[in-house]
């Protein structure tokens, strides 16, 4: 057992700052007097810092393979520094006179002032400032809202941006109730991550561009990571980390600033006296314990002061993980991920599972369910289900549970429907199909938290787990848990006539 105690291994970790006035020349050059400190004792002259950046940003492109000449490229743009700088980075890489970037770059701004609350004209006053940081660099602009990501409106007059945006009322309100009814920030932040992720590939879509730029650096995804391992994200941590994206069927999320610290594209706008004024976010202004990923956020940042290899160290552990090219064709209706609550071996959640039971059943279960010699071969599905209230039929005795049937709301059973949200009444037949066999049958039915949490990854089951309410999620991704819900009770009905 190791003897050394912090105080005696302090020393050897933390590094002496450099005196300001010792420091004569550059690091890389040895010539110019440095203007910039990083990492405590690396400094470097402006010209070899900026030349410094715009060659990590040229080398993960490189390295990565990511775009051919002609490839039509959406470059996400939020209005804060690390999206200036990205902008800039591509403005200088194309108009360069050697190795000149081949593709065809074109911005589109995601608006998110609904989940803020601002009325339309404070939003659209938004949307043109955005609009004019981002028209400064010559390249197309592009808006669309968050709300309603499948429309995107094309901005005309850069020097004067003139907007015709529809704001949907009924789409923005969906979006307000799902977020207030969510009982854990961290869930909200990560509910908001995933629907943004999601509303850039949709205005991607519109705008034809298959390839998605993100202006991700490495410290933001130093601190994603850790609270990615937090939250449970595991098998997608590869997707949200790495350079490539590749979850969604409709487009590539490609990070081509990763290698590039916060500090560094901070300092890059300064040099360059960008233009931006980045947005407030729903856990902007809030103190450390509001979110996981706030907590993690300021330990890394404050542990990094102290020791200059924090956020370098977490980000290369992140570079060794890979996407397992044997995963399940299941996804995730949410964020689009594998699925990975199919393990057979005992996981966490299994724990969870089992957890749940024990406190709903308590001192219902046999004692064989509860002894360790039958724990590896329980059947948590069936004990899941018996102790699940969403399953029931009816709220309380001679209360009508009318929402629960699968006949567009009318049940004719005196106030009693049955189970699992089917309506079978004598006399009356259920009404046929309404699809074309893909999964798209348009009964409407209500959504149940036992329904909807075999469709998610155990990360967006956490997520989905703090809604008060499964019926206030935004309308597309109810439509989208209805058409999946339906395509595996097809698959259900028709396994045994499969060859």
């Amino acid at each position: 057992m190791c003897s050394l105690t912090e105080s005696e291994l302090e020393p050897a970790l933390v590094k002496t700052r450099l005196d300001p006035n010792q420091v004569e020349i550059c690091k890389k050059c040895r010539i110019n007097k440095p203007v910039v400190n990083l990492r405590v004792n690396d400094v470097y002259c402006k010209d070899c810092f900026l030349s410094a950046v715009h060659h990590k940003f040229r080398a993960t492109l490189g390295k990565n393979k990511a775009t051919r000449p002609g490839d039509q490229i959406c470059v996400g743009y939020s209005g804060g520094g690390a999206s200036a700088a990205l902008l800039h980075l591509l403005k200088t890489g194309i108009e360069s006179d050697e190795k000149r970037l081949m593709f065809v770059p074109s911005v589109l701004h995601v608006d998110e002032g609904v989940i803020l609350n601002l009325d339309q004209h404070a939003r659209i006053e938004n949307i043109r400032a955005r609009c004019l940081e981002a028209g400064s660099h010559g390249f197309p602009v592009f808006v669309s809202l968050l709300e309603d990501p499948a429309r995107v409106y094309p901005v005309l007059d850069l020097a004067n941006p003139q907007l015709n945006v529809q704001f949907n009322r009924e789409l923005g309100e969906g979006l307000q109730s799902a977020l207030l009814n969510m009982k854990e920030n961290s869930a909200k932040e990560d509910f908001v991550n995933t629907i943004r992720r999601r509303a850039i590939l949709s205005g991607a879509g519109a705008m034809n561009c298959p390839k998605v730029f993100t202006a991700d650096h490495g410290t933001k995804i130093s601190i994603d990571l850790l609270a990615g391992v937090a939250m449970g994200k595991g098998v997608n941590l590869s997707h949200e980390t790495g350079f490539r994206d590749t979850r969604s069927a409709d487009g590539v999320v490609l990070r081509p600033l990763r290698d590039v610290s916060g500090k560094e594209l901070a300092l890059y706008a300064q040099f360059h006296k960008l233009n931006f004024s980045p947005d407030p976010n729903i856990s902007t202004g809030k103190e450390s314990l509001h979110s996981i990923r706030k907590l993690t956020e300021e330990f890394l940042v404050g542990l990094q002061a102290d020791f200059p290899a924090t956020l370098s160290t977490v980000f290369r552990t992140g570079d060794k993980l890979q996407v397992d090219t044997s995963e399940s064709t299941d996804t995730c209706v949410l964020c689009e991920g594998p699925l990975d609550t199919a393990a057979e071996m005992h996981n966490a959640l299994q724990a969870a599972y089992w957890s749940t039971i024990v406190s709903v059943k308590g001192t219902k279960l046999d004692d064989d369910v509860l002894s360790s010699n039958r724990l590896a071969t329980l059947d948590l599905a069936n004990l899941r289900a018996e102790t699940d209230p969403s399953s029931r039929g009816t709220t309380a005795k001679g209360s009508s549970t009318a929402k629960d049937c699968s006949t567009n709301g009318v049940c004719s059973t005196n106030g009693d429907c049955s189970t699992n949200g089917d309506c079978s009444t004598e006399g009356e037949s259920a009404t046929e199909c309404c699809g074309e066999g893909d999964g798209s049958c348009k009964t409407t039915r209500p959504l149940l938290m036992k329904d909807v949490l075999p469709l998610l990854c155990y990360s967006c089951m956490r997520t989905a787990a703090s809604y008060r309410n499964i019926e206030t999620l935004p309308k597309s991704l109810r439509e989208a848990i209805q058409r999946k819900r339906n395509r595996l009770e097809m698959k259900t009905e028709i396994k045994d006539f499969l060859l």
